[in-house]
């Protein structure tokens, strides 16, 4: 098999037009080869490997952050004919400001672009085209061009996501380290959605935001708790022995029934030392007199046994 002929180095490596690549000597036979991929017409970039869906929290981590980086080269590759006053919006803008979104959502490489209402929203294959009512104050600079404000990008997730994913979306962008946003602005940018699609799910989470979570999956498990009825958990409390002793931080507590939960993702099985790490925190827990639950992806995805389970021991601790 004869090898591909190298690219020219003023190309560099990320997408480039299609129009340069001619001037610069490549063949139209080269730049249909397999390893470029054809985002939008007249544009090309290297193509890279697909990933398969996660099955765990690390999975999930790892194929996030690819997502996120296929997400920013297409955004830099359209930025190359992007027209004037166009923005990105919606999922693409989350994946650019780090937002979680769930595999089905971030895993789809089209493109969503904005334009205000009084222009021709994009037509282009690759893209999805969005015309805007928006306030110029909610479009912000970024590294791969214009993109809606996380105020704005979230209330326009509310089409996107169900309930517990919003909340997760919301929860990371108020997390208490490096937050993008606060919970004021949401609800500022909540009242303004005032009669748009998704407003109704955005008052719902609203209120179910929390600053201390600190993964996608702790927040999808506590909005799961909430709407079985149960009370909302604390989050990543701190637990301390009679003595005063630090001996672990509960992913989600229930103080008054003695109960922990806890998220283990497929890498607690795998790495053999963070496996024994995790016995020996639950014995400490339990020599404590706390009763700790641990929750697999799973529960998640059916969580009717975990309900079960923490009602049995609300009801056994006679509350």
């Amino acid at each position: 098999m004869t090898a591909r002929k190298p690219l020219p180095t003023a190309l560099g490596r990320g997408p480039f037009t299609v129009a340069d690549a001619l001037s610069l000597g490549v063949t139209r036979g080269r730049l249909g080869a397999a390893d470029l991929m054809k985002p939008f017409a007249g544009i090309r970039m290297p193509t890279r490997s697909p990933l398969a869906p996660p099955q765990s929290l690390t999975d999930w981590m790892i194929v996030f952050s690819r997502h996120r980086e296929e997400n920013l080269a297409l955004c830099t590759a359209y930025r190359l004919r992007m027209p004037g006053g166009a923005f990105y919006c919606g999922p693409t803008a989350a994946l650019l400001q780090g937002i979680p979104l769930p595999y089905r959502v971030s895993s789809d490489r089209r493109l969503h672009i904005g334009l205000p209402d009084d222009c021709r929203a994009v037509q282009v294959i690759g893209a999805i085209g969005h015309s805007y009512t928006i306030d110029p104050r909610q479009v912000i600079a970024g590294d791969a061009g214009w993109m809606t404000s996380p105020e704005r990008t979230w209330c326009d997730l509310a089409r996107e996501l169900r309930l517990p994913d919003l909340v997760a979306a919301g929860d990371y962008l108020i997390r208490r380290d490096d937050p993008l946003t606060s919970i004021g602005r949401l609800a500022d940018a909540v009242a303004a959605q005032k009669g748009q699609r998704g407003v109704k799910n955005l008052r719902l989470a609203l209120p179910l935001l929390n600053d201390r979570a600190e993964s996608p999956k702790e927040s999808i498990l506590r909005i799961e708790l909430v709407f079985a009825g149960l009370p909302e958990p604390e989050v990543n409390v701190d637990v301390f022995d009679a003595s005063g002793r630090f001996i672990a931080r509960a992913d989600l507590l229930y103080r008054q029934y003695g109960l922990i939960l806890e998220y283990e993702g497929l890498q607690h099985l795998l790495d053999p030392d963070q496996w024994q790490r995790d016995i020996e925190r639950v014995r400490n827990l339990e020599d404590a007199g706390w009763r700790v639950i641990r929750v697999t992806q799973a529960d998640l995805k059916d969580p009717r046994n975990l309900i079960a389970r923490i009602n049995a021991h609300i009801r056994a601790r006679g509350l």
